[in-house]
C-alpha cells in the first residue's frame, strides 16, 4: 500500500522555505543582516534535503521492509531537484549579501577554500538537475546517465568539505549517519552477491 504521494513530497520539500525563509522574512525576523541570514538558512535547507535524498537508498537496502522508504525512493529525483533549488537560493543570497556589503561581487572569493567546494557541488547538482528527465536518459543512454548521476557522491564530499570548515558539529551530525548507512548498504549488497 502506497503511503507517500507526490503532493506530500512537494509539501515536505516546501516546508523549509516556508518555516525558515518566507515567514521570517514576512514578519521581519531575519535580524540585522537579512541577506546573510537567508543565505545561511537556505544553505542548511539544501544540506538537509541533499542528506535526505542520499540516505533514502541506503535505508531501503538495509531495511527493505519499510514501506514509507520504498515510497520515498520513488521521489528521489524530486527531492534532489528541491535540494538544488535551495542551493541556488543559497548562492543567490550569498551574492546579494556580498554586493550589499562591498558594492560589488569579487569573483576571486569563489576560489577561497571554504567556498570553492560548495561552488563545485553546486555545479554538479546543476548538471544532475538539468538531466533529471526521460529525454536525458534516452539521449545519454541509461548507462552513461547513471554514471553521470553518480557524481552526486563527489558533490557529497564537496559539501562535507564546505560545511566542515564552517561548522564541525553540523558536518559530523549530518555526514556520520549518512556515511554509516552508505557503508551498511555496500556491505548488504556484497552479501547479496556473495552470500557464502
Amino acid at each position: 500500500m502506497k503511503v507517500v504521494s507526490s503532493k506530500s513530497v512537494s509539501i515536505l520539500s516546501s516546508l523549509p522555505a516556508l518555516l525558515f525563509l518566507m515567514l521570517p522574512a514576512f514578519f521581519n525576523h531575519l535580524g540585522e543582516e537579512p541577506w546573510k541570514t537567508l543565505f545561511i538558512r537556505s544553505g542548511y535547507c539544501s544540506l538537509g534535503l541533499l542528506f535526505f535524498c542520499l540516505i533514502l537508498s541506503p535505508i531501503k537496502t538495509v531495511f527493505p521492509q519499510l514501506q514509507i522508504v520504498k515510497d520515498l525512493n520513488r521521489y528521489k529525483k524530486e527531492i534532489g531537484v528541491a535540494a538544488f533549488i535551495y542551493a541556488f537560493a543559497h548562492l543567490s543570497f550569498y551574492m546579494a549579501d556580498a554586493i550589499l556589503r562591498k558594492g560589488q561581487l569579487i569573483i576571486a572569493k569563489f576560489f577561497r577554500p571554504v567556498i570553492f567546494p560548495g561552488l563545485l557541488a553546486f555545479l554538479i547538482l546543476l548538471a544532475l538537475t538539468l538531466t533529471s528527465n526521460r529525454w536525458s536518459v534516452e539521449k545519454l543512454t541509461y548507462k552513461k546517465w547513471k554514471g553521470l548521476h553518480r557524481l552526486v557522491y563527489i558533490a557529497e564530499v564537496c559539501v562535507f568539505i564546505h560545511v566542515v570548515q564552517q561548522s564541525v558539529t553540523w558536518a559530523l551530525v549530518t555526514f556520520i549517519p549518512l556515511a554509516t548507512m552508505q557503508i551498511l548498504r555496500i556491505q548488504s549488497n556484497r552479501k547479496k552477491l556473495h552470500p557464502f
